[in-house]
């Protein structure tokens, strides 16, 4: 499979945000503020399309296309990332995420997200030329094919070359878990992540490269 992987162009930016929010609608992380699938899609279309739209220019956002098509899609952040301000936030359609679902909901979940996040800033923070991997996603059928594991060699080589000594990143999901560690990632912080009665895991991991 002949896979070209390079930095994500602003035209795709409306084919990367329907790749993510396939790619999470089954994230049980997602479905604890979520539950309901059809809030939970039209919640993560509209918070991916805000997130991109407000990273872009300012982290580094991968793409992986087979024959021009987008597979997967990868955001990276350097040690010196500066993170959109609310205003950045909300001139990219950020006031539309509250249109689309319960304001409970995404409260919660954004406050659940920044605490799920902050053994990785804490951890970029502390230690010299540490890259955070924010989000990555591979299209759901494409999955299982390798492209996952090309990709993520890809964005370790693109942090080299920029001088990274380090990748950080969190996930929730077992085999997620269990890809990474494969591929040389040390967990550093875990934890469990509780609301209305359902649990989830997250695990910070690190990769020296």
């Amino acid at each position: 499979m002949n896979i070209e992987f390079g930095n994500l162009k602003r035209e795709e930016l409306k084919a990367a945000v329907a790749l993510a929010a396939r790619a999470y609608q089954d994230y049980a992380y997602v479905a604890l503020y979520f539950p309901d699938d059809e809030e939970r899609f039209r919640s993560l279309h509209a918070f991916m399309n805000c997130v991109m739209k407000s990273n872009f220019g300012k982290a580094d956002l991968l793409a992986a296309r087979q024959q021009g098509r987008l597979v997967g899609r990868a955001t990276l952040e350097s040690p010196d990332f500066q993170p959109p301000s609310l205003w950045e936030s909300f001139i990219n359609d950020g006031r539309k995420v509250y249109l689309v679902a319960n304001w409970k909901n995404v409260n919660g979940y954004l406050a659940m997200d920044e605490g799920a996040c902050k053994p990785c800033h804490d951890y970029q923070k502390t230690n010299r030329g540490v890259w955070y991997l924010s989000m990555f996603e591979v299209e759901p059928d494409f999955q299982g094919q390798g492209i996952g594991t090309q990709f993520l060699a890809f964005q370790e080589d693109y942090v080299r070359q920029r001088g990274g000594r380090e990748i950080v990143l969190f996930t929730n999901s077992e085999d997620n878990l269990a890809f990474y560690t494969k591929r040389g990632y040390e967990i550093f912080h875990e934890c469990e992540i509780e609301h209305d009665g359902r649990k989830v895991g997250s695990w910070s991991l690190k990769k020296l490269l």
